[in-house]
């Protein structure tokens, strides 16, 4: 199981996969009886955001707390009331799923001082294949710039090596070894392996004890798809 604080908070570069890692985490607290609600600050990427299947969440029943109607796709939502709502309810689990780059970090730097009063962590999504994050250098920089902009420091990484379908067990355990590398360097602990729901009993044979694996479920497609 899982050992994470009341609040959890993903970020990461653009396509690290931390929308679909969001939604299958709130799930999961969901389905263990926890009353959670899954935020999105995704002030970064129109077509994977969690409000685009707010309702299809919101009927498996898990509380979203995002924008819609005709607000859908604004670049900077005025959530705070909702917002600090999550953060401050002591018996409400919640996860946040924040923009890309500092510019999404900035976003969360709207509640610091909010999340310092309580439990929370910030987790990077780390997508080894993405062009920027290749290298253990590449995912130091973008872990910098986001505790900048944010004013929060990151807690722990997530590995999340994928090619979307062509993702195989082969690039889980590469991408692995990779985060692994950073977490000696910056003495960060790996909180989790998101993967494929379909590569989920190889990879945790492969992986054996040495990391949480967190499957996941595809729920994000572009929208001419939804």
């Amino acid at each position: 199981m899982l050992n994470l604080k009341r609040i959890t908070i993903f970020t990461g570069n653009l396509g690290s996969g931390k929308t679909e890692i969001a939604i299958n985490l709130a799930l999961s607290l969901m389905r263990q009886g926890k009353r959670t609600a899954l935020v999105d600050l995704d002030v970064i990427n129109p077509y994977f955001r969690t409000r685009l299947v707010k309702k299809k969440l919101e009927e498996l029943g898990l509380k979203v707390v995002a924008q819609g109607g005709d607000l859908t796709f604004a670049d900077l939502p005025s959530l705070s009331p909702a917002v600090k709502g999550v953060i401050e309810n002591t018996e409400v689990n919640g996860v946040f799923d924040v923009g890309g780059d500092d510019v999404g970090a900035t976003a969360l730097g709207r509640y610091r001082d909010s999340l310092l009063e309580t439990q929370f962590q910030m987790l990077f999504v780390a997508n080894t294949c993405r062009p920027f994050t290749r290298s253990p250098e590449g995912i130091i920089k973008y872990i910098n710039s986001i505790q900048k902009a944010a004013g929060i420091t990151v807690a722990g990484l997530v590995s999340n090596a994928n090619l979307g379908l062509e993702t195989g067990l082969d690039t889980i355990l590469e991408g692995f070894d990779m985060v692994s590398r950073v977490s000696g360097l910056l003495n960060l602990p790996v909180a989790f392996a998101a993967v494929n729901e379909c590569l989920e009993k190889d990879a945790r044979k492969s992986l054996g004890e040495t990391v949480e694996v967190l499957p996941i479920h595809r729920f994000m497609n572009t929208p001419w798809l939804l």
